[in-house]
């Protein structure tokens, strides 16, 4: 059985959370359930840091820094996140910040970071990616291997099999050491699995995105989403990329650094033809980044693992009738957390539970 077949056919809801002292957030005992849930309430009211808290509880990891001491509630000295998911069963999953070191526990004991990515998949749409679509190509990039890695915990491996031999090869060149041979037959052999992995994954994003587009009904214009890796080559063998690697091996040694390899790869947005860095407005990739994440969430939900979506600020930048267009495409989500600070355009998300966050305060509307 694959990892993927294994996955099928499991509703994963989160529905307990608790944390303390986490960032601005009074210490919350919360029960989500399914459904959307509302999280309204003013700008710095805790919206976003509890959006971050189930985040990094599922992912192990922030969406707003790279340093979990800075989630620490200010004149505190630890954080620590805890939540329960149900996907048939009960599982437990713990993260905090302890003495300066960071923690993480499923079904309080140690486990590998593949086991703990399994229980609860997420799509987030941040104020972090307000630049994925228009700014510098490691963005996209994580954007890509975040989906991967969401459907295959296991990837994880490839991607650190190949930033270590990238790392290696980097002392090499800057020292001017000359046995860089072995470290590219490594880095071809993970870069030809990650080419793989995100060849595949941009297919099949762009069809789910196309997808989620129609279903919106908004007139858009034709939006594609094209991968673009550093090594072009049609068939993507570990043979042909080591071949590819090779070739710019002078070119590497003059500069002292790694010159192609996935490290490089990017994605081309087209917007009617042309690059979204030239054309579109602010509610117009506001659009496209909540479509984006709804072809994240449909690809889960082909493997049979439903997401959970966070979506921040959600109703910045656009009108009620794109707002209500694009939401639509989330209703039949099983669990979808939404903040904002305008209630009232939210008049047409019937049967969502709101609640109320004010410095830092979770409680009913």
């Amino acid at each position: 059985m694959t990892e993927i077949d294994a996955a099928r056919n499991q509703l994963r809801l989160l529905v307990h959370l608790s944390s303390h002292s986490f960032r601005n957030l009074k210490d919350i005992d919360w029960q989500p359930g399914q459904g959307c849930h509302l999280l309204i309430g003013p700008n710095g009211s805790g919206k976003s840091s509890l959006l971050e808290s189930v985040y990094l509880l599922a992912t192990t990891r922030s969406f707003r820094t790279s340093q979990p001491g800075d989630c620490v509630r200010h004149g505190e000295g630890e954080f620590h996140v805890t939540g329960e998911v149900d996907s048939g069963v009960r599982s437990r999953l713990e993260v905090g910040w302890v003495s300066g070191g960071r923690f993480r526990r499923l079904n309080d004991r140690s486990a590998p970071l593949v086991e703990h990515l399994r229980v609860l998949p997420v799509v987030a749409w941040t104020d972090a990616d307000r630049d994925l679509l228009s700014g510098p190509p490691a963005l996209r990039r994580r954007f890509i291997d975040q989906g991967i890695v969401a459907e295959r915990p296991t990837a994880l491996e490839t991607l650190a099999r190949y930033r270590q031999a990238l790392a290696g090869k980097r002392v090499l060149l800057m020292e001017r050491r000359k046995a860089i041979g072995p470290w590219n037959e490594v880095l071809a052999g993970a870069a030809s699995e990650i080419m793989k992995l995100r060849r595949d994954y941009m297919e099949r994003v762009s069809t789910e995105f196309a997808a989620a587009a129609s279903l919106s009904g908004l007139s858009l214009p034709l939006v594609e989403l094209r991968y673009r890796p550093s090594i072009d080559i049609m068939e993507i063998t570990q043979e042909h990329v080591l071949a590819t690697i090779e070739s710019f091996e002078r070119r590497e040694r003059d500069k002292g650094r790694p010159l192609v390899g996935p490290h490089l790869d990017d994605v081309e947005i087209l917007f009617g033809g042309r690059g979204i860095r030239r054309v579109g407005s602010a509610g117009e990739r506001k659009v496209l980044g909540l479509l984006l994440a709804a072809a994240r969430g449909r690809l889960l939900g082909a493997v049979g693992r439903d997401p959970i979506y966070l979506l921040d600020d959600a109703d910045t930048e656009l009108d009620r009738g794109r707002l209500e267009a694009v939401f639509g495409v989330f209703s039949e989500a099983k669990q979808v957390l939404v903040s904002s600070n305008r209630s009232e355009v939210w008049g047409m998300a019937e049967g969502a539970t709101r609640w109320r966050l004010e410095e830092g305060d979770l409680s009913p509307a």
